[in-house]
């Protein structure tokens, strides 16, 4: 091993030297780090791990297949262009040892790049100390595919500069390899989605990129990568044992090896393949259930059964049955069963039967004579990613515990509460899954956290039932009668929960009601020059060009906003949404003893203005006429006893927006679902709202302020770059000292 250490040293040693290689690092690392920066700041509020900003980026594994095909077609392709393989075969070195260690050292090499390119999360944090968003099991899944694909490329570029004998040729072949393997598939679906099933989805790493970055490490894809790379190896051997043999007995030799190794690799990956294993290593397998899930277990007083039906040889079991037995350890309430359709049928038969099942690959939840089926295809999909539409990035495991605690939450409670979506008016639909005015996403979010969710036809012999517990008006298109508003003011009166939703523009007949209230609903548009940017610069942009978004970055002091600072709001042309300030010589609201209590919840910018003339087009600001702002478009009120007698009355709260776009199904991003989500959960009385799976699984949820996004973009896209230019302007400069004319040749000779 001598040789080896010695030929790996010289080869590390040659490629530092050269200031080329420290310019194409540079260039490496500005463009992963360009592209981290844009993903990063451009995904809060979306959905995405901290590790899939970082490993799944289109750009960083272009950059990575491109610089390791460059280096690698040099380590063999070099002496061959040189010569010096020829004459390195004289010498008592064996071909394993030349192999192995200008693979080993150009690993290395491409190693010591990849990991600052990676390392950009740890930068943020250096940032911001207090920020949890990595999840270090994660990461160093991340690492592992980067490390896999780094060395297959590497193999691959060794062997194909010895078949083509052109370094640039080699390169190429190389980077086209190395691109069809990783990329194959589609790459809109690079996360989340990916390739096909069997030996053709394990070898596209597209397929497979989302379960190594969410921290699952699958065994068959470290298997192939693995075989591949020993089996390339194996083949430079082979090629460089050909100069010893005749031409022909070194091509018949090469023939009959190439075909035994792709026999015994094929062999070794179906063996893989029919038995593949799975690790978790993200800190959803580390064995603790979230905060959530506790609450649910520990407050469960009746019964719950389990039954997992699926084949034990489905990827998902282990995940799925560890989840369960988590779940069993909790509560002694929580009995699980797990049927095998493969072996069971007797069993099968009757669970179809009885909840009319299309097939297997389900959990069934029962309590209480009430049952809920939850299809695993709803939670992972191949990789461990969620398919859901337009939510890339949750765990499987999240998911699956996200649903699985709803579905016990739901069925272990006697009367499940119902959200109430009023229909008959032109309100967005919870059907509706158009993504400008469908509320179909919101929906699923409500079901899947905090109850079932039901539309309603108000109905004049009768009022609004007792197991609505929040009812939602979310954009009436048409006035409400006279009737209608009296009955939502009876079921107020009843300690009743209401969410409005009530865009610009648009007379509801809720007026008189919500004035009761302290709420004055303003006959305007809000409007605001300001535009968000993915960059650390400002951007403006007039109000003219008819966007209508207005960014909410101002909250007040409540529970229902207490998480948001820090996040973005982007309503769409609201309305202004105010306290009501009423005479006190007439007697205001103010001196009422049980008067309600107005919480301002977000308001906008003092660049912002409420625009009465709602006809006028573009939107000017009129001195006298207009009002600046900042301007209230959402705010909460309460009304009931509080003291320290306990009572089982509850006190009646209401929540008023002035927009009803921001939850639309296209508007769930950056603080807008969080926003809707937190007046829901206190509309319910739930104080503390129970918090969501995938923030604890390293989602990433970084805020930073404008003088620390400077910081942020400085270490990560220019700081790394500029240091390798500084080593390689360094190793230039020694380079030419070292080559000045006169200096001694033995001088000269001792620096190279």
């Amino acid at each position: 091993m001598s040789a080896f250490r010695v030929l790996c040293r010289r080869e590390v040693r040659g490629w530092l030297r050269l200031p080329a290689n420290h310019l194409m690092g540079a260039a490496f690392l500005a463009l992963t780090g360009l592209g981290f920066w844009v993903l990063a700041v451009t995904m809060p509020g979306k959905g995405l791990l901290t590790s899939e900003i970082t490993f799944g980026g289109v750009l960083f594994w272009m950059a990575v297949v491109a610089t390791t095909a460059s280096c690698s077609v040099r380590l063999l392709g070099e002496e061959q262009d040189s010569g010096t393989l020829e004459l390195l075969m004289t010498v008592p070195v064996h071909e394993v040892d030349i192999v192995l260690a200008k693979y080993t050292a150009g690993v290395v090499c491409m190693m010591a790049l990849c990991l600052p390119a990676v390392s950009y999360p740890w930068l943020l944090r250096v940032v911001d100390p207090a920020w949890r968003g990595i999840d270090p099991g994660a990461w160093a899944a991340g690492v592992l595919v980067v490390f896999m694909v780094v060395g297959f490329v590497t193999a691959a570029g060794m062997f194909l500069s010895q078949v083509l004998r052109r370094q640039v040729a080699a390169g190429a072949a190389t980077f086209v390899v190395g691109g069809l393997l990783i990329f194959r598939g589609s790459l809109r679906n690079w996360i989340g989605e990916g390739g096909a099933s069997g030996m053709g989805n394990l070898v596209a790493m597209s397929s497979h990129v989302a379960g190594f970055a969410a921290g699952v490490v699958d065994g068959r894809a470290v298997v192939f990568y693995l075989s591949v790379i020993a089996v390339l190896l194996f083949l430079n051997v082979r090629m460089i044992q050909m100069t010893r043999y005749g031409r022909l007995a070194g091509v018949v030799n090469m023939a009959v090896t190439c075909l035994l190794t792709a026999l015994l690799l094929i062999l070794v990956n179906y063996v893989s393949l029919r038995h593949g294993v799975q690790a978790n290593w993200s800190a959803s397998g580390s064995g603790a259930l979230s905060e959530r899930s506790r609450q649910v277990l520990e407050g469960l007083r009746t019964p719950v059964e389990v039954t997992l039906l699926v084949s034990s040889g489905e990827r998902v079991v282990p995940s799925v049955r560890r989840i369960l037995d988590q779940y069993r350890k909790v509560s002694s309430q929580v009995k699980v069963e797990v049927v095998d359709p493969d072996t069971d049928l007797g069993r099968t038969r009757g669970l179809v039967h009885r909840f009319n099942l299309n097939g297997t690959g389900v959990l069934v939840v029962e309590s209480g004579g009430r049952s809920k089926v939850l299809p695993l295809a709803s939670f992972a999909s191949q990789g461990g990613a969620v398919p859901r539409p337009g939510q890339r990035g949750a765990v499987f495991l999240a998911n699956l515990e996200r649903g699985l605690a709803s579905a016990v939450y739901t069925l272990s409670h006697e009367a499940a509460p119902v959200v109430y979506f009023l229909s008959g008016h032109g309100e967005r639909g919870i059907d509706d899954f158009n993504d400008r005015v469908g509320y179909s996403e919101i929906a699923g979010e409500i079901h899947d956290s905090v109850a079932e969710v039901r539309s309603l036809t108000m109905d004049s012999a009768a009022g609004i039932s007792n197991d609505c517990a929040v009812l939602v008006v979310a954009a009436p298109v048409q006035p409400l009668s006279a009737w209608e508003v009296a009955k939502i003011r009876e079921y107020l009166a009843r300690s009743g929960r209401v969410m409005f939703l009530l865009d610009s523009a648009a007379e509801t007949g809720l007026e008189p009601l919500l004035r009761d209230w302290g709420v004055n609903l303003g006959h305007n548009r809000v409007v605001d020059p300001r535009m968000g940017s993915s960059w650390p610069l400002d951007r403006t942009k007039s109000a003219a060009s008819g966007m209508g978004e207005v960014p909410v970055t101002r909250y007040g002091n409540h529970p229902v906003v207490m998480d948001l600072e820090g996040l973005v709001t982007v309503l769409t042309s609201p309305r202004s949404v105010e306290p009501l300030v009423q005479d006190s010589a007439t007697g205001s609201l103010a001196d009422s003893v049980d008067r309600p209590r107005v919480a301002v919840l977000a308001m906008t910018s003092r660049q912002s203005w409420a625009e009465s003339d709602l006809d006028q087009h573009p939107p000017q600001f009129n001195e006298g006429y207009d009002r600046q702002g900042p301007i209230a478009v959402a705010l909460c009120v309460e009304r009931g006893v509080r003291s320290a007698i306990k009572m089982d009355i509850k006190p009646v709260r209401l929540v008023v927006f002035g927009d009803s776009q921001f939850a639309a199904n296209r508007g769930l991003v950056g603080g807008n679902r969080r926003l809707f989500m937190n007046a829901m959960e206190w509309l319910m009385e739930r104080e503390t709202p129970l918090p969501d799976v995938a923030e604890e699984r390293g989602l990433y949820d970084l805020r930073l302020p404008p003088g620390k996004q400077w910081l942020a973009f400085v270490l990560i896209v220019p700081a790394l770059p500029g240091l390798l230019l500084l080593l390689a302007g360094g190793v230039a400069v020694i380079r030419r000292d070292r080559r000045v004319p006169g200096a001694p040749l033995g001088k000269a000779g001792k620096g190279e």
